[in-house]
């Protein structure tokens, strides 16, 4: 860490003042007694400036710089036949796996408002709580379809639900978001909105997800077309 010039300067004038008085002899002995007071002080502040901060960086609450736009999630879902189920699983688990760390970073700011004044009407509706729930059904549905064997219409629907359940989540912080902040100062709304508009749209991205999911499982389900 950078040290005050201040102290350097200080304790420079303090040392050369004890050399001179040293040099000097007796006569200046009071001035040396000073002038090494002077030097501990000095060091004291030197120390005091350099010792590395013990406060953990924290991140900006309204930056979403980190935000991954996927898109449309399961997109590429559409191009791919019952032969492609190696394929569609990898497409939906890193699609999903996007989704995923985006409402972790949802409930990561959420919980940066744990505390903080003018935030207690909104932590106390648990928002952060329903936003780290969402992330953790979220991962545990990615789980589920990386087993091939859930790839049939019972085990996607199983998962269809689990996604349908995590949009609501979304909308609902969003609906908490929007309620809270209505009527409140610009300062309080400069944090919550980010926040509103990245539940609102993780919302739009999961219900996307589900339906091109639900459509490839129907797609490869149906029997053949008779001649």
């Amino acid at each position: 860490m950078r040290i005050s010039p201040f102290a350097l300067a200080a304790f420079i004038a303090a040392l050369a003042a004890l050399a001179t008085a040293a040099v000097a002899g007796e006569g200046l002995l009071p001035l040396a007694l000073l002038s090494a007071a002077a030097a501990l002080v000095a060091i004291a502040i030197i120390f005091q400036y350099s010792r590395p901060s013990s406060e953990t960086p924290r991140v900006p609450i309204e930056d979403f710089s980190l935000w991954m736009d996927v898109g449309e999630p399961a997109i590429e879902l559409r191009r791919l036949g019952p032969e492609n189920i190696d394929s569609a699983i990898k497409i939906v688990s890193a699609d999903l796996g996007s989704l995923a760390s985006n409402a972790g970073l949802l409930s990561q700011r959420l919980w940066m408002l744990v505390g903080r004044h003018g935030f207690d009407e909104l932590t106390g509706e648990k928002a952060h709580r329903h936003a780290e729930n969402l992330t953790s059904d979220l991962r545990a549905a990615i789980r589920k379809l990386e087993d091939r064997g859930t790839w049939t219409s019972d085990g996607i629907q199983q998962v269809l639900d689990v996604l349908e359940t995590c949009a609501s989540r979304a909308d609902r912080i969003a609906n908490k978001l929007y309620d809270f902040q209505r009527e409140k100062p610009e300062i309080i709304r400069a944090y919550t909105e980010p926040l509103r508009r990245a539940s609102e749209k993780l919302s739009r991205d999961l219900r996307l997800a589900s339906t091109n999911l639900s459509n490839y499982i129907k797609s490869i389900s149906a029997p053949p077309a008779s001649a």
